[in-house]
């Protein structure tokens, strides 16, 4: 088996299991890296939760001290479980290579792709490796949730880092506290301070453990704070408000001022002050993800305040970056669901994919196809379409295929609704929307799909090529779209029209037009001359050379009745799509 590269890769839902489930177990591997004691249990925990979330196992960790790798042993002498005579061999060979990474993630043996090195970054800056061996091929959701964990060890790291400055800065304060006993109220604060974090710390880690996601992190910080506390992307846009009221109107900011907090919050540790607000960062690593905030316009937040405000954006930073990966994934997701459903591949998988987006399967369902041309697109297509469905309250799961957008719509009765719709959100009329029939279960879509691309086909070679068409309306025209029923039209006009088409190519003339309009007349002189304006004696001359041409008797009921179906097919196959 070829070697694949070890990569940071947005991970898709694990067949077996969807993508909440493995945020719940991350969240909570998470917060025993932040309760980690030290840097040796930080380092162990991420290699334990690494290789609880994917067939990974421990190999060895190190940590940087003055730029030079020091590797650190598990505590206990063992990982995962595995006495300490079955863990992969480590020794100074490693650690040599460990030395030469420069801050990297790497492979480290050219016969072992699976051998490798992940650094441990935070702020541009490496604060350790850990290194581990695949016991089989990950898959990009292992990848993903393997990098993820390696980010937050070294957020974890960075904040024992904080909390061992927290712990001298204590300390100096116990020893003025010894030297002066006039600051005895003071210390009575801080210890008052101390419990404070430390009830903190408790109720933000079982509000991150709850798997309830950033609405409940926020709340909680605003209720230990009380100040109202808030959460926004890096563009500045709200994300989550806790707190009375509603929040404040901020002006927009310009790009400079935005741009300068943003480079505080990355380069500088903690919180930060921004006229009336307490800023922190939510960042993995280097990936500045958006901001936390306590409304403080009086100025009164303490250090316990402030301390909890830096802890929220620790505990926040995975949760924002699984949703940003989602967010990345899911269209993607979609699309290749639907593949599945309309080529048949489906399996009973479908059922528990299309519920994590919502959707339910178990429900009548139709398939529409739609072209629209344009500089718009198919993603801006998808996009329109299921604005379209949800201004019609209807569920739909958005694909494509080549220059086609998908939609498996359930609920759906008819496609000129859904065209309308589509039309105003693209604010252009100028696309086509073919319809399948019905499918009671997902076994029947890709004949519903089949069925879509026909009536489509129909109606973008028809006279009017704009608007829907479902495929109950095609009548004779179902055997065309695709496939052998097109071949098979084209025999039928060529059969019955063929002489007369070559006349009229050869000599310029609209025979096949006159006959087409006449028979749509039901034979009615009077109602096809007045349609082709012509005079009647020209139109009896007229049939007469089609007579001598084809040798057709037009007076045989049979013999008009393929000539009028071979005109309409004629009619429709003969147009190209607007």
């Amino acid at each position: 088996m070829s070697a694949v590269p070890f990569r940071t890769a947005a991970f898709a839902p694990h067949p077996t299991g969807l993508p909440e489930a493995a945020l719940h177990t991350l969240l909570r591997r998470t917060t025993e890296m932040l309760d980690g004691a030290d840097e040796r249990e930080v380092l162990w925990a991420a290699l334990d939760a690494i290789a609880a979330l994917g067939p990974f196992t421990a190999a060895a960790a190190y940590l940087l001290h003055d730029g030079r790798p020091h590797r650190r042993p598990p505590p206990g002498g063992s990982a995962n479980g595995a006495p300490p005579s079955e863990l992969p061999a480590v020794g100074a060979h490693l650690d040599r290579r460990i030395a030469a990474l420069h801050g990297r993630s790497r492979r480290l043996d050219p016969a072992d792709p699976w051998l490798r090195a992940l650094a441990l970054r935070h702020h541009g800056r490496c604060l350790g490796y850990l290194v581990v061996r695949a016991r089989t091929v990950p898959t990009d959701e292992e990848i993903a949730l393997a990098d993820l964990l390696a980010r937050q060890a070294a957020v974890a790291l960075a904040n024992l880092a904080l909390a061992r400055r927290d712990r001298a800065r204590a300390a100096e304060h116990e020893r003025l506290r010894s030297a002066e006993i006039r600051r005895a109220a003071d210390l009575g604060a801080t210890v008052s301070a101390l419990e404070r974090e430390s009830a903190y710390h408790e109720a933000l880690s079982r509000a991150a453990a709850s798997g309830r996601g950033e609405e409940d992190i926020v709340q909680t910080l605003h209720e230990h704070t009380g100040l109202p506390a808030l959460t926004e992307d890096r563009f500045g846009n709200l994300r989550v408000w806790a707190g009375p009221g509603q929040p404040p109107d901020r002006p927009r900011s310009d790009s400079g001022p935005r741009n300068e907090l943003l480079h505080r919050a990355r380069q500088q540790p903690g919180a930060a002050r921004e006229r009336d607000r307490l800023v922190a960062p939510i960042a993995m690593g280097d990936d500045l993800l958006g901001l936390v905030a306590l409304v403080d316009p009086d100025r009164r937040a303490d250090r316990t305040d402030t301390s909890a405000l830096e802890r929220t954006g620790l505990v926040l930073a995975p949760v924002l970056a699984h949703q940003q990966k989602l967010a990345e994934l899911e269209p993607q997701l979609r699309r290749d669901l639907v593949e599945k459903l309309i080529s048949g591949q489906a399996t009973e998988d479908a059922f528990t994919h299309a519920a994590a987006f919502g959707h339910d399967l178990h429900r009548p369902h139709r398939v529409a196809v739609l072209q629209w041309p344009g500089p718009a697109g198919q993603a801006a297509l998808g996009h329109a379409v299921t604005r379209a469905a949800g201004q019609l309250r209807l569920d739909v799961l958005v694909g494509s295929r080549r220059d086609t957008t998908i939609a498996l719509v359930a609920g759906l009765d008819s496609g000129a609704a859904l065209y309308r719709a589509v039309s105003e959100e693209l604010g252009s009329a100028a696309g086509a929307v073919g319809v399948g029939g019905r499918c009671d279960c997902p076994a029947d879509l890709p004949h519903s799909y089949d069925e879509a691309t026909r009536a489509l086909t129909v109606r973008r070679r028809s006279q009017d090529p704009h608007g829907s068409t479902d495929f109950e309306e095609l009548g004779l025209y179902r055997m065309m779209g695709t496939g052998d029923g097109e071949r098979e039209a084209d025999r039928f006009v060529g059969e019955w029209l063929g002489a007369l088409l070559d006349y009229d190519a050869r000599h310029h003339t609209e025979l096949v037009t006159t006959l087409s309009h006449y028979l749509e007349s039901g034979g009615s002189y009077d109602a096809a001359s007045e349609t082709l304006r012509i005079h009647r004696s020209t139109l009896r001359y007229r049939l007469q050379r089609i007579r001598e041409i084809t040798g057709h008797d037009l007076g045989d009921a049979g013999t008009r009745l393929n000539l009028h179906v071979a005109t309409r097919i004629r009619n429709v196959l003969d147009q190209q799509p607007g």
